[in-house]
């Protein structure tokens, strides 16, 4: 359920550009510095976005050169925030391991067997996570519970899914003490996270129909084969489309210091971009692929 939070890159100025891959590297060092050289491979762009919104709170962290494994040599530019990206690092790690404990859910015996060697190549970096984000562990584990419940029931309601799955995003801003602060940012990020969810729903919509799996989209409308009607694609993009108002009124409530071009190129253009592509059946999940000239939504 990662990758659908990236900029557009058509919009998006040099410097914010590369400001965005800096700090896309420095959670990938950051990561590997606090849960192990693995971990690297679980860092997409929304959680990037995540990292974005808080640091914008704060002035600019200082660029520096880090070594980066996809090169054979040399280094990259990333952002020196150790501090600011210790509690990104640790919800990325939970989130992509829950991840994968749901791939192993759905996926049967034999079709799951990669997701089970996952499962214990990142089960030491979970445990530490958990242990340096106890509150936020619980929280995801509690709201997957109720999400799980909601599936289980093949609820058609796509606002009680999706609030499942939100709350865990919005989460990711409860550690911050400033109330001024957190509140907009739990509001930004429960938008987020709503967008994400009913995006991934449209994108595996095709694949949920043949498989027989659970889409809240399969239970709320009458999809064929081929997807949803015009009429219903229409219906759900007011839903994206409010969503994505709603995330751009709390990022104007939060008093960002630095990136505040990047933070609306992503929330203003990128996701309805992404959004579009989906429904065009033309977008491509690259989310676990380091940036370069492929983010272009």
């Amino acid at each position: 359920m990662f990758g659908y939070v990236r900029p557009y890159r058509d919009e998006l100025r040099m410097c914010d550009y590369d400001t965005y891959r800096a700090a896309y590297c420095g959670l990938c060092r950051a990561s590997a510095k606090r849960f192990g050289f693995r971990t690297r491979f679980l860092v997409n762009y929304d959680m990037t976005f995540l990292y974005l919104v808080r640091a914008g709170i704060r002035p600019r962290a200082k660029q520096g050169k880090c070594w980066c494994p996809s090169k054979l040599c040399g280094s990259k530019r990333c952002l020196i925030d150790d501090a600011g990206y210790a509690e990104v690092a640790a919800y990325n790690v939970i989130l992509c391991y829950h991840k994968i404990l749901d791939q192993i859910a759905d996926g049967g015996f034999f079709r799951a067997l990669g997701a089970r060697f996952l499962k214990l190549l990142f089960r030491r970096p979970y445990r530490k996570a958990s242990k340096a984000a106890p509150a936020y562990s619980a929280l995801v584990r509690s709201r997957l519970d109720a999400l799980h419940a909601l599936e289980k029931a093949e609820s058609p309601s796509l606002d009680r899914t999706a609030d499942a799955f939100a709350e865990i995003v919005a989460g990711c801003a409860d550690d911050l003490e400033d109330e001024a602060i957190r509140r907009p940012a739990r509001s930004l990020l429960y938008q987020v996270g709503r967008y994400v969810y009913l995006c991934d729903a449209l994108d595996d919509l095709c694949r949920d129909i043949r498989k027989g799996a659970y889409n809240p989209l399969r239970f709320r409308f009458t999809p064929t084969a081929d997807g949803l009607s015009a009429e219903d694609q229409a219906y759900l993009q007011q839903l994206m489309d409010s969503s994505v108002n709603l995330a751009g009124a709390a990022l104007s409530l939060l008093p960002i210091q630095s990136g505040g071009r990047l933070l609306e190129n992503i929330v203003y253009l990128g996701l309805p971009a992404v959004f579009a592509a989906v429904r065009a059946g033309k977008f491509q999940n690259t989310s676990l692929r380091i940036p370069g000239k492929e983010i272009k939504a």
